[in-house]
């Protein structure tokens, strides 16, 4: 999956002139957490949000300059008060910020999301802006997945097999000592583990399983230091 399949296309945007409380406004009434900003021509120039304005001398909320750092760090201080209390978006929006292409893996822009810890990403053409990914789209794809229906008519040994090579394609799993069986879809579990975590991640497995209806788990919890085996769950 790309990006572009689940993007929102042609975002809302903002100039950098705007005014803060006509960005707020926007935000409000469109039910966003994000603005990005745009030139006439559409190129991105930065990005506002609502963790931008949390900060601010309108709530009570924005941080004082001591007078010890203003001396020693003028300029970043002077910054700090043009974020707090700018009255304009310009002087706000984070404008050193990452973006991707529309055609670049789902992954990739997954992996920059939560390694940089921000909730959306700009999707550009060369220097114009063509569309947004937010965690919003991420969780809209995903339900749509999770809810779509699957009517494969899958037989009984052919669920087995898939299980069985699922296991064995984990590193965590106790390979040879988990038994599968199924019958019209309902799968049972069943045979020693040796956690509570082991458990639950077969059960997992045989859940996305296609042709799976229901999970039976009969595993034994086997202690692993005293081999002493603890009945069921």
């Amino acid at each position: 999956m790309n990006i572009r399949m689940i993007m929102t296309v042609d975002p809302v945007t903002v100039r950098p002139e705007a005014s803060l409380g006509d960005a707020g406004k926007l935000m409000l009434e469109q039910n966003l957490s994000a603005l990005p900003v745009t030139d006439p021509a559409g190129v991105l120039l930065g990005i506002i949000t609502d963790g931008d304005l949390l900060r601010r001398p309108e709530l009570d909320t924005a941080p004082e300059v001591s007078w010890w750092r203003g001396f020693l760090a003028p300029e970043a201080s002077a910054s700090q008060f043009i974020k707090t209390r700018g009255r304009h978006v310009s002087e706000v929006m984070t404008e050193k910020l990452l973006s991707i292409a529309a055609d670049s893996p789902l992954v990739d822009a997954v992996e920059l999301m939560a390694s940089h810890r921000i909730k959306q990403l700009p999707v550009v053409n060369g220097t114009v802006l063509i569309g947004l990914l937010t965690r919003r789209n991420l969780l809209t794809a995903l339900v749509e997945k999770l809810q779509k229906v699957d009517e494969t008519n899958v037989t009984d040994e052919a669920v087995v097999s898939m299980i069985e090579a699922a296991i064995a394609q984990s590193h965590w799993a106790p390979k040879d000592a988990v038994r599968v069986a199924s019958k019209a879809g309902v799968v049972t579990l069943s045979g020693p583990v040796f956690s509570d975590a082991e458990r639950q991640a077969l059960i997992v497995i045989a859940e996305n399983t296609v042709g799976v209806k229901s999970v039976v788990d009969e595993m034994i919890f086997v202690d692993s230091t005293s081999g002493v085996a603890f009945g069921s769950f």
